[in-house]
């Protein structure tokens, strides 16, 4: 009979060998239909990491978001920003990720599924680390109402989570508008503001400008890892212990 591990394992193991197949034929596909497998390949790889980290121990970050969550525009899932910022806190603890994000993801994604998949899987004990940047594909669709959407995912992270401005580039214009609300409810909620880097100014972009390359990635880790190292929007005149903090790396010089 199996363990209870087993199947888990068993199930993480058939998700990677079936991304290894969609990534190849994503490879040698054009457009429209590659990018799909891309996507695929790149949500069953996720899936099968969160089993296991799901079966470990140790600090843990839960990722929500959208295709740059997922990693979509990097060569492979570990150097997508979210892979890279858990190698670097990996090097400072045993940090385990689930990331629920989903290719395609707009605000309304996160606030019916992702939050509620973030709530069941933190029922029994607080994850160390919620972080969350989403909103850009609703600012291509125009969603309406997409400013009370975002507070009121907002109102629902976690105290001391990471949330992302929306990297459209330029200073005025419905983005700025949006990262001026992400900022004052980042500061009413006690938040941590992750200042992103605009897509546009990735020097190695690919063809697609709506996605990132490696290089617009590690852009994003370096972003995302300052902001979990930096405090809360709202600067209290005192510590809140209740703030997750996550330990620099010691200097060994």
């Amino acid at each position: 009979m199996s363990s209870p591990l087993q199947v888990p394992r068993m199930r993480a193991t058939a998700r990677r060998v079936k991304a290894g197949g969609e990534r190849f034929l994503g490879g040698v596909l054009p457009g429209a239909s590659a990018r799909r497998l891309r996507e695929r390949a790149f949500a069953d790889d996720w899936a099968a990491a969160n089993l296991d980290a799901r079966q470990a121990t140790g600090p843990l970050w839960v990722v929500l978001g959208d295709s740059v969550s997922q990693g979509i525009g990097a060569t492979t899932r570990e150097v997508g920003y979210v892979g890279v910022v858990h190698e670097m806190l990996r090097r400072r603890d045993a940090w385990r990720v689930v990331n629920l994000s989903r290719a395609g993801a707009g605000v309304a994604d996160v606030l019916a599924r992702q939050l509620p998949e973030l709530a069941a899987l933190t029922a029994a004990e607080p994850a160390a680390l919620v972080s969350c940047i989403i909103g850009a594909e609703d600012l291509a669709r125009r969603t309406p109402g997409l400013d009370t959407s975002l507070r009121q995912v907002i109102a629902a992270l976690p105290t001391g989570s990471v949330i992302g401005t929306l990297s459209r580039g330029g200073r005025g214009g419905p983005a700025a508008a949006l990262d001026a609300v992400i900022r004052e409810e980042a500061a009413r909620h006690q938040l941590r503001i992750a200042q992103l880097p605009s897509r546009a100014g990735d020097p190695g972009r690919v063809r697609d400008h709506t996605l990132l390359s490696d290089v617009g990635h590690a852009a994003w880790a370096t972003a995302v890892l300052k902001a979990i190292d930096g405090p809360p929007a709202e600067i209290a005149s005192t510590t809140d212990p209740a703030l997750p903090v996550v330990p620099a790396v010691p200097d060994t010089d």
